[in-house]
């Protein structure tokens, strides 16, 4: 036994917690990083036992392997002076055996802990690890309500052919083999087959859950004898007592669970945690009233209630399948999920369980990412993931990657404080691979990067493989091997040219690139199927021989309606490993409204309806506003005047494709476009609308680039605007009004972005990232000599006043901020000042460049405001998307 205040290696011991027969545990300190940890060590007496250390060594390495929320997490193991020590978190809680003395645990309770046990069940089982000593008393309660499995002291780890075998020398990377017919685990929690000393594999630990769980819900032991031997014979022989549903109010579906984890033959229980898993899901969205829940839940997160309860019935359905033996061949199930408030990007875990969704913030507008189990009642919003979007999980469902503020950043499935792991700037996707690689767009234009999942080695990834013509690669997609991938490649501007707009097969070598399918589309694959949206947003599901990149069928429909955002090629879909999918019948893109606000922030009236809205651009006049509308039915973009005098809208672009962010010249006679069309990207038209528009720059000049109109010179002779190169980032560039050369204004290793001369033609306010984050810039006009930095703590979108006197900008939180400018003779600026939250809608495309304009006293401005929807379409799920239908 140590003592208080012993050491052991760089551990300094507190007080003892606990022994078994496995180990000793011990309260510690860990000096070197200041965190006090549990540390297990063998006792002294049983220190030289061959078969005891070999146990205790397996424990090490099977915990070892596991990084999951409902597994103990272990930080080092180490030997001091012969005595071999496992160091794990601290727990501050109580165990599942502390909670029983108490009494049956109530059933929505016990199937809320049951549910994170098979999820660490899973975990352990998906890398080959089996418990078999599964027992309430190495379940831990912690006290922020998670389960915890401990012990793996009794693991085996799991091999391909079942037969037991004489025990073995153990060596590094072997594993320990039980010796046939020992009797290994805690009677009462034994799976007949241990009982038999038979090989076990990880439907054994199924059989240890039934029990477990089954003295939850009734407070007494589903096999109890009066020894060890008359225990072994009931589970053996004999079926745990009838559970008196009606007084101990446990539902018929959750006892079917429960036996159907106690069957006697392994091949009658569950055939996985995860199928368990996904049976206590359902039972955990039905098992009281829906409604009287969703009264007690704020009104955010109202709509989770509804949806929750849909996803609750796909589940009780596929409960059918699981518990019924035999089963049945797969069938194609699809069901409506009614939601009152709207999601956009989503991400399907591997697995097929978890959602991760985007969704607006009711307070704020801002786009905040939430992970929801399929049937559970309840969501949870991943804190410090505003702005988030395109998210995307890891291979084994703990962390989820996402793009916000200009980064690929990582989060903990169960919460925590986001990682950084490589800049993107306007990111189209990622995908994490089962070698620790992610593989993701940062631009919108450009080749796909990589970097590792600690964020070191960020680098080019298909560069090499870039085609002239191309424009963007993006929306990756890694297959099981976690070295091939598939992505979408083509050119913005020939969008309607199908010759070389398609999906594309790739690896991490990045040598080539073989054409898979001609789409134009974001992609998903499952169970040797393509999964993409074809015209009039049909959602398909193509049969391909995926490593030689080949069509082996025609495609079959699996929805029809699926959302789809013209101006990223995006669809509104998701596909999980296993054949499930998830869609949308909107674009996911939010809705808002032009509202007119003073400086305090109260709402002065409202421009126009309701509707997918970007970019709002004021006449130097003020008396009509450019703003880009998207048709979502015709999947279609175009600029839209709407003239504040008269209280009338029109409709000044008619192409067939994406026509944004028109500019006004200075004397407000003609406007400034951006639209991939014709072999062109930038077109000049009368603001009258009485003559066609003019190209102004050919696509060729571009090399697959993209360019944005920002601002006209105070001659009106040139037109500042944001370039996206093919290669990535953003600089600012000038064009001629009468069309001809592009001319280069500022290019840094930085982006720089949105560009605006001021009032008296001297200077350009810019949004630049060089500090790392999104910061205002002022330089001279027209020969960018000097610089200074305007904002403080972030900001974008500038703006400038009528009389050149201040400049506005949107800054942290979505604060509009003014700050005063001094520009006569040497430019100078005084103190930032908060104006209001604006509340804008979030960007879906990186044309989108402002929310906001102001009027030319700046005493008001003209916010482009998200606007929560009155009715929203349902989300979709779809199981066995690629299986007949009936």
């Amino acid at each position: 036994m140590l003592t208080s205040g012993a050491k052991l290696g760089p551990y300094e011991i507190q007080a003892p917690i606990g022994a078994g027969g496995m180990g000793e545990v011990y309260r510690a300190r860990d000096p070197r990083l200041g965190r006090d940890v549990a540390v297990k060590v063998l006792p002294e007496s049983l220190a030289h036992d061959v078969e005891r250390m070999r146990r205790f060594e397996q424990e090490a390495r099977a915990i070892a392997t596991l990084n999951h929320p409902n597994v103990v997490a272990v930080f080092d193991v180490g030997t001091h002076q012969d005595v071999p020590y496992l160091v794990t978190e601290l727990l501050d809680g109580e165990s599942v055996r502390d909670r029983l003395k108490q009494g049956p645990i109530a059933p929505r309770k016990a199937v809320e802990w049951a549910l994170q046990i098979a999820d660490g069940l899973a975990a352990a089982h998906d890398k080959g690890i089996v418990h078999r000593d599964l027992k309430p008393e190495n379940l831990f309660l912690t006290a922020s309500g998670r389960v915890k499995i401990l012990d793996f002291g009794l693991a085996k780890l799991e091999r391909s052919e079942p037969a037991a075998s004489a025990t073995a020398t153990l060596t590094a990377g072997a594993q320990l083999n039980t010796a046939a017919g020992m009797v290994m685990g805690t009677a009462a929690y034994m799976s007949p087959e241990q009982v038999r000393g038979q090989p076990v594999d990880h439907r054994s630990d199924l059989f240890s859950f039934g029990a477990v769980l089954y003295e939850m819900l009734t407070g007494n032991r589903a096999f109890a004898g009066q020894s060890s031997v008359e225990t072994m014979n009931a589970i053996l022989k004999d079926e745990p007592a009838e559970i008196d549903t009606a007084q101990m109010k446990v539902s018929p579906g959750l006892e079917r669970i429960v036996r159907h984890c106690l069957e006697k033959n392994p091949a009658d229980r569950f055939q996985s945690a995860r199928d368990l898993a996904f049976a206590l899901g359902a039972l955990s969205g039905t098992d009281t009233s829906a409604a009287l829940r969703a009264a007690r839940l704020p009104r955010r997160r109202l709509w989770l209630a509804w949806a929750t309860a849909g996803a609750a019935l796909v589940a009780a359905v596929a409960l059918i399948f699981l518990l019924g033996r035999p089963a049945p061949r797969a069938e194609r199930l699809a069901f409506a999920i009614p939601v009152p408030g709207e999601v956009s990007h989503m991400a399907l875990s591997p697995d097929g369980r978890m959602l991760a969704f985007v969704s607006p913030d009711e307070a704020s507008g801002e786009n905040i990412l939430s992970v929801e189990r399929i049937g559970s009642p309840t969501a949870q919003v991943l804190q410090g993931t505003e702005g988030a979007t395109y998210p995307f999980w890891s291979p084994d469902d703990t962390y989820v990657a996402f793009f916000a503020d200009g980064k690929l950043k990582k989060v903990a499935a169960s919460g925590g404080v986001p990682q950084v792991l490589a800049t993107a700037t306007s990111a189209r996707g990622g995908s994490w691979g089962g070698r620790g690689i992610l593989v993701y767009a940062p631009d919108a234009g450009g080749a796909l990067w990589r970097v590792d999942a600690d964020g070191n080695h960020a680098a080019p990834l298909t560069d090499k493989i870039y085609g002239k013509n191309e424009a963007s690669h993006r929306w990756p997609v890694f297959l099981s091997d976690g070295d091939h991938f598939l992505f979408w490649s083509g050119d913005f501007a020939n969008a309607r040219d199908d010759r070389i707009n398609g999906i594309y097969l790739s690896s991490l070598a990045a040598k080539d690139k073989k054409l898979v399918l001609l789409a134009r589309s974001s992609l998903g694959y499952a169970n040797g199927y393509l999964f993409y949206v074809a015209d009039q947003q049909v959602l398909n599901a193509v049969p391909v021989d995926i490593l030689q990149a080949k069509v082996l069928g025609g495609p079959r429909v699996v929805a029809d309606g699926v959302g789809f955002q013209p101006s990223t090629y995006w669809g509104a879909f998701t596909v999980a490993e296993n054949g499930t999918v998830v869609y949308n019948a909107t674009s996911g893109a939010s809705l808002s409204v032009l509202t007119w606000y003073d400086r305090t922030g109260k709402e002065l009236g409202r421009v126009g309806d309701v509707g997918v809205l970007a970019n709002p651009t004021l006449s130097p006049d003020g008396d009509r506003v450019t703003v880009d509308v998207t048709d979502v039915k015709a999947n279609n973009v175009d600029i839209w005047i709407d003239d504040l005098k008269r209280n009338t809208s029109a409709r000044f672009t008619f192409d067939p494709t994406e026509d944004v962010s028109g500019v006004w010249s200075r004397d407000a006679s003609r406007i400034a476009f951006r639209s991939p069309v014709a072999g062109a990207t930038m077109y000049l038209k009368k603001a009258l609308g009485s003559e066609p528009e003019k190209p102004m720059i050919d696509a060729s000049l571009l090399d697959g680039g993209d360019i944005i109109p920002n601002s006209w010179s105070l001659d009106d002779q040139q037109i500042l605007c944001t370039l996206q190169p093919a290669s990535g980032g953003s600089d600012l560039v000038l064009v001629p009004a009468s069309g001809g050369k592009i001319s280069l204004f500022l290019a840094t290793k930085a982006n720089e972005t949105n560009g605006q001369i001021s009032p008296d033609g001297k200077w350009v306010a810019y949004a630049s990232n060089e500090s790392g984050d999104w910061e205002i810039y002022v330089t001279t006009f027209p020969n960018a000599a000097g610089k200074w930095q305007v904002s403080r703590g972030g900001g974008t979108e500038p703006r400038w006043r009528g009389d050149g006197n201040e400049i506005f900008y949107v800054g942290a939180k979505g604060m509009l901020t003014a700050v005063p400018v001094n520009s006569e003779g040497t430019f100078s600026t005084g103190t930032p000042t908060p104006l209001f939250r604006i509340h804008g809608r979030a960007p879906i495309s990186s044309t989108d460049l402002f929310t906001y304009d102001v009027a030319k006293d700046g005493k008001r401005f003209l916010v482009n405001r998200y606007a929560k929807p009155e009715q929203v379409a349902p989300l979709n799920i779809v199981l066995n998307a690629t299986a007949e239908s009936r």
